[in-house]
């Protein structure tokens, strides 16, 4: 990724739009303050669309849908900047909304159309020419009903559709990817585990990282088919307005229909504000990821400490201004970091957010408007974790060394293999020969001479090695990263 330095980031408040702004650009397009105000007027226009196809407001023609979707398509700084200057008086961001697309289509004239949208035909460009500033009568209608929520809750559950489809699923794809790749080519090389930090019975390379990526996969699927909800329901959840002024007007179709077409699930029964429920599900799902590979991302981290992986030397690179010799485990430990940081917020959302006062109060808002600070420290976590998984493989030099430096861990075959021939004390005799020692090859092989066993049985246990007792470490491999 190729740094650019931009201007302003020195007097950024976070890393977030400071030093790593530049890794989160994919977000801005989605959790940007102007990206929250372009889906709050993508939301208002596509209610005037509705409203046109119901006959609230008169039928809007080609021209005029062109002109008003405009707003969406070249919403950039100039239209942030003039919605902030707007709030100066409303003290109210969704107000200043309001405001900002009411004077842009009392400005509306078919030149701006015709020089914006060069893809018209000569027919629609004739019907743009005839309808000069034809949409100051439905002005009044902007916003029509509705109460903040009803747009707000509808452009955040878009900002983050967006971010899972186009920015975090692609990401965490490439993770699953690398998990199943590397789990495929390591499976065959034979570790020492460790449980309780102990040395235990012998794994693969390939078989610890199938743990991750089975589980990381699992929750992945899941993540990828959770709902998104909405509402469109008024002020306290009843369309009382809507009612009241068009009774012959089926709303709750209207509403169903609205939100569906904008690629979310409807919840037709709230209070003024959308239930969290389906943004508490996406967070704990997230939360839930992100501690899988954070466990990851800990567990290598002692692999790397024990010499069981070796890093990728890049020349150019400083591990320590202090120890020029350090190749640090900075991703792993960078991405640990951020993983924490964003589920400190995740797990806050699901516990703040599960409830309202009555109705509603504000503080919910607060709390919603922090979303892009979770969803970029996770997304940093994704981008660090990759990295440090490239930068690493195996060191089986060392990994073979420790091996046949702890027999004892065969410990738990010889005493099984006792059991089955019936031998009196298997694993009290067992237990005083390994425990708390450190066993060579030729230790094992004296007691299994002395064992009271067939000549058949003694040599079948001879034949053991650590690097040959990993059980279906292998198999389990081939068959669960298919």
């Amino acid at each position: 990724m190729v740094f650019q330095l931009s201007y302003g980031i020195e007097e950024a408040l976070t890393p977030i739009d400071g030093r790593n702004k530049h890794k989160l650009n994919s977000l801005t397009p989605f959790l940007s303050d102007l990206a929250l105000d372009k889906y709050r007027i993508m939301v208002e226009v596509r209610y005037l669309e509705k409203l046109s196809e119901y006959k609230i407001i008169r039928k809007l023609t080609t021209a005029e849908i062109v002109s008003i979707n405009q707003l969406i398509d070249t919403f950039g700084k100039k239209d942030y900047q003039d919605i902030r200057k707007i709030e100066l008086k409303t003290n109210h961001e969704m107000k200043a909304v309001e405001e900002f697309i009411k004077q842009k289509l009392k400005n509306y004239s078919s030149s701006n159309v015709e020089k914006n949208n060069t893809k018209n035909s000569s027919r629609q460009a004739r019907t743009i020419r005839k309808k000069k500033n034809s949409l100051g009568d439905i002005i009044e209608m902007v916003h029509f009903g509705l109460t903040s929520d009803d747009v707000n809750n509808i452009a955040y559950a878009l900002m983050i559709k967006d971010t899972l489809q186009k920015v975090f699923i692609p990401h965490m794809a490439l993770i699953k990817k690398i998990l199943q790749e590397k789990a495929k080519t390591y499976k065959k090389i034979a570790m020492l585990s460790r449980t309780h930090g102990q040395p235990a019975v012998p794994t693969t390379v390939g078989k610890e990282l199938l743990v991750y990526y089975t589980r990381f996969n699992e929750e992945f699927k899941k993540l990828i088919k959770l709902e998104i909800k909405a509402k469109l329901s008024g002020n306290v959840g009843n369309l009382n307005a809507h009612k009241f002024i068009y009774p012959k007007i089926d709303w709750l179709k209207f509403s169903k229909e609205f939100i569906s077409d904008l690629g979310l699930v409807p919840e037709p029964v709230t209070t003024q504000i959308l239930p969290y429920d389906s943004f508490i599900a996406i967070s704990n799902q997230l939360s839930t990821i992100n501690n899988i590979l954070l466990g990851l991302c800990q567990d290598f981290w002692i692999y790397i400490m024990l010499g069981y992986f070796k890093q990728k030397v890049i020349k150019k690179e400083v591990g320590s201004t202090a120890l020029p010799h350090k190749v640090n485990p900075i991703y792993f430990e960078g991405a640990e970091g951020g993983f924490g940081i964003a589920n400190a917020l995740l797990e806050f959302y699901s516990r703040k957010l599960s409830y309202s006062r009555l109705q509603r109060d504000l503080s919910d808002s607060t709390v919603r408007r922090s979303v892009g600070i979770a969803f970029a420290y996770s997304l940093l976590s994704y981008q660090s974790l990759k990295e440090a998984l490239e930068r690493i493989e195996p060191n089986k030099e060392k990994i073979l060394e420790d091996l046949k430096n702890h027999w004892e861990v065969l410990s738990e075959a010889v005493q099984n293999f006792l059991r089955t021939r019936d031998y009196k004390d298997a694993y009290e005799k067992t237990k005083k020969f390994f425990r708390g020692k450190t066993i060579k090859e030729k230790e094992l092989k004296e007691f299994i001479e002395s064992l009271k066993l067939s000549k058949e049985d003694k040599q079948k246990l001879m034949s053991l090695t650590p690097e040959k007792y990993t059980g279906y470490a292998e198999e389990l491999v081939g068959k669960f990263t298919i």
